[in-house]
């Protein structure tokens, strides 16, 4: 099924406006847009307050209201908004503004259809990012406790801490699987400091070609390399007085984290091709899923990278470890795809939530908006069954009790989850020492188990370490 967009092309040239139009509807066939055309700024900030619009392209010069003030207006009006400007070359200041006015990204003229394929699909997915946990009111208006989707006391302990990060200007890495929001996370704590009027830029590590890695963070001078035609700005330059968001940040190479720690130590850094030295002011915001202990034993990630990054650390928790979240995730989904599929379905069968408790989620939040969201096509009552229910997930989710079933049996007492949970979760870390021969570090890095964590079960379940020592 194709996601829906509501897109307002702003420009006061109609041959440009129709050019992105056709590539926004022959280019990227995942989307179903709905395009509606403004040829000035005051034109654009009028039907934006009319209407719903996910995604604004607009140019930054043109008569009666330009695209830096109609920026500002659309902000004020609704900031969730992603905005895109658009400018030609020779305006590449105007960029630099407009990102720190809060526009989500820029294009340079003559609009490239890489290049704007590319930043509708980020920024569709940071919209969806910031619909599937709803934390969009907590980012943009300072509360961020308002609109969080869990009351676990996992999830409570991470709010608490981002409240923290709100107030200091630390360094920040954010760890867990994938699917579990760590760009929402990012976001949230830069709009909620005070930095928030600078600019929020997020740059995917692992996305970036190897050869455009290094112009791509800290920019390039004209002719510095075949096919820089025009100096391009960098990352770092554009966050300054802002936040960076380094997602995805163990997938640089050895070479680049190295001018990485290098900006870290002295905030300085040097464009491609140039001899001039730049300053940055920029929050640096990390996040990963991968185990950076363990790269660091592989020599894959620098130590004294990790521990610049790692001064403040948030370990976002996977679905099956806040399974007591799922119901209220569930419903929030529910909300949403009933005004999206115009469907009346309002509850979950207790079938059906005994299957998904039981679910082990290896895709986290996203996978649990897809399964709402399927059931909703599928079903044809007015609850979700087990019957609208993928049958795969059916599956797993017997296959993942089985052990537990069995466990139970053994210990000759009844079924319960939160026993049966301690249980595993003892065995699990008394397995992993046992494997590493009771070296608490190894385990850490072995296990993927933050190492205060580990230490506070081993407490809490009286594992005397010394009996896996060698």
């Amino acid at each position: 099924m194709k996601k829906e967009l509501r897109a307002l092309i702003v420009d006061d040239e109609a041959e440009l406006r129709k050019s992105v139009l056709t590539i926004l509807r022959t280019s990227i066939p995942d989307f179903d847009f709905e395009i509606e055309e403004a040829s000035n700024g005051a034109e654009a900030v009028q039907k934006f307050k009319a209407g719903d619009w996910d995604l604004v392209l607009m140019d930054v010069r043109m008569p009666e209201l330009g695209g830096i003030e109609a920026l500002k207006q659309i902000k004020e009006h609704d900031p969730k908004t992603f905005v895109v400007l658009m400018t030609a070359h020779s305006n590449l200041q105007d960029a630099v503004a407009a990102i720190k006015e809060g526009a989500y990204d820029y294009l340079e003229k003559p609009v490239q259809p890489s290049k704007l394929i590319e930043i509708v699909t980020r920024a569709n997915e940071a919209r969806d990012m910031v619909s599937r946990l709803a934390l969009s009111n907590p980012i943009f208006d300072d509360d961020i406790d308002s609109e969080f989707v869990g009351t676990s006391k996992k999830m409570r302990d991470v709010f608490d801490l981002i409240h923290r990060l709100c107030k200091v200007d630390t360094t920040v890495l954010i760890r867990g699987e994938n699917g579990t929001g760590k760009e929402l996370v990012a976001r949230a704590i830069h709009f909620n400091s005070p930095r928030k009027s600078g600019a929020m830029v997020s740059v995917n590590c692992g996305a970036i070609p190897e050869a455009l890695i290094e112009s791509e963070f800290f920019g390039h001078e004209k002719g510095a390399f075949t096919g820089a035609h025009e100096r391009k700005i960098g990352k770092f330059q554009l966050a300054n007085n802002g936040t960076i968001f380094l997602d995805e940040v163990a997938e640089l190479r050895p070479e680049m984290q190295v001018r990485l720690l290098r900006v870290l130590q002295e905030r300085k850094f040097t464009p491609v091709g140039s001899n001039r030295e730049l300053r940055t002011d920029a929050r640096i915001i990390a996040a990963t899923n991968r185990n950076l202990e363990k790269m660091i034993e592989d020599g894959t990630f620098r130590e004294d990278l990790f521990y610049r990054l790692n001064v403040m650390p948030i370990f976002l928790p996977p679905l099956r470890d806040r399974i007591d979240d799922l119901p209220e995730l569930a419903q929030y989904f529910m909300k949403r795809f009933a005004r999206a599929h115009s469907r009346a379905i309002t509850s979950i069968s207790d079938e059906a939530m005994d299957v998904l408790k039981k679910y082990r989620w290896p895709g986290n939040i996203r996978e649990l908006e897809n399964v709402i969201e399927r059931s909703f096509i599928v079903e044809n009552s007015d609850r979700i069954t087990v019957q609208s229910l993928p049958e795969a997930l059916i599956t797993k989710a017997k296959e993942q009790m089985q052990p537990l079933q069995a466990a139970n049996i053994a210990a000759g007492g009844a079924l319960n989850y939160e026993s049966f949970k301690e249980q595993a979760e003892k065995e699990f870390i008394i397995s992993a020492l046992r494997a590493n021969k009771g070296r608490i570090n190894k385990t850490v890095a072995e296990a993927n188990i933050p190492k205060n964590t580990l230490l506070r079960k081993i407490k809490r379940y009286e594992i005397n370490v010394d009996e896996y020592k060698d």
